[in-house]
């Protein structure tokens, strides 16, 4: 397992490889389960750097770079899945590299299950804050001070200037989006109904299995953090929770187009911040 200074190493490394190969210097990064396709369709003088050809390949799939609504991003896809065995310096290390390429927004997105009445599936959710029941912390061990801080400051790790962004531009485009606290377990099981109920009880109104790691990942190195959430499925307390594979993948077909909407806004709007 690569130390935090072999990973700002590598992390410089592999930017500087990346910067040999386009001009374009990233000013919005962008891991995304969800929305990733439609958005990697529309990205302008685009280079495609296959993560296998990365050096110490710290991305199982291609990383992006282009132009996107005339703002140079950089886009990589669905973030490691804790649930494979990946360790949390495995899912930190794209993020550390993201950072190493100069971008000062890091964008998430996941599939996740709404907890609350308020938030239905195939619409979108805004994170607001978060509960790590993931069982890994990507800040634990010896911290390297160039890549952040040895105590980082969660109070507010998503960034509230960006989360009224995401609002406003889904409002305009008629999106429903609605904030929540996102709850990270490890999966790859679904929780129980015991485990739902106290999912709701702690105060969270998503489920997932990504996301939260990579958030802290971000706030140590110094990224402004936005997270958004397609919602697959809606899980009530006090109400059969069966699982239905076809309904949620209609409602991740009802979120996906929804959510590439809402990133094309973002990063419009991110050119007038």
């Amino acid at each position: 397992m690569a130390s935090p200074s072999q990973q700002r190493a590598l992390a410089r490394e592999i930017a500087q490889f990346v910067s040999e190969r386009t001009p374009l210097r990233p000013r919005v990064a962008m891991l995304l389960g969800s929305g990733h396709a439609s958005i990697a369709n529309q990205l302008k003088e685009k280079v495609v750097l296959q993560g296998d050809d990365l050096p110490g390949r710290p991305l199982q799939s291609p990383l992006l770079i282009g132009l996107l609504e005339g703002v140079p991003v950089a886009v990589a896809d669905a973030p490691l899945a804790i649930y494979e065995g990946h360790s949390a310096q495995d899912i930190a290390l794209p993020v550390r590299v993201l950072r190493a390429l100069g971008a000062e927004l890091l964008i998430l997105s996941a599939g996740a299950a709404s907890l609350c009445q308020q938030i239905e599936p195939g619409s979108i959710a805004i994170v607001e804050d978060h509960l790590n029941l993931a069982g890994m912390h990507p800040l634990i061990g010896p911290n390297d001070d160039q890549l952040g801080p040895r105590f980082p400051d969660m109070s507010e790790p998503y960034a509230r200037q960006w989360q009224d962004i995401a609002r406003e531009v889904a409002m305009r485009a008629g999106i429903p989006c609605q904030p929540g606290v996102f709850a990270t377990v490890s999966g790859p099981t679904m929780p129980t109904r015991a485990e739902y109920r106290f999912l709701r009880q702690a105060g969270a109104d998503l489920v997932g299995v990504s996301l939260v790691p990579e958030a802290i990942a971000a706030v140590h190195a110094g990224f402004q953090v936005l997270a958004l959430v397609g919602v697959t499925q809606q899980v009530l307390v006090g109400r059969p929770a069966q699982l239905s594979i076809e309904a949620m993948i209609d409602a991740a077909d009802l979120a996906a187009p929804r959510m590439a909407t809402l990133l094309v806004g973002i990063v419009a709007a991110s050119s007038e911040v």
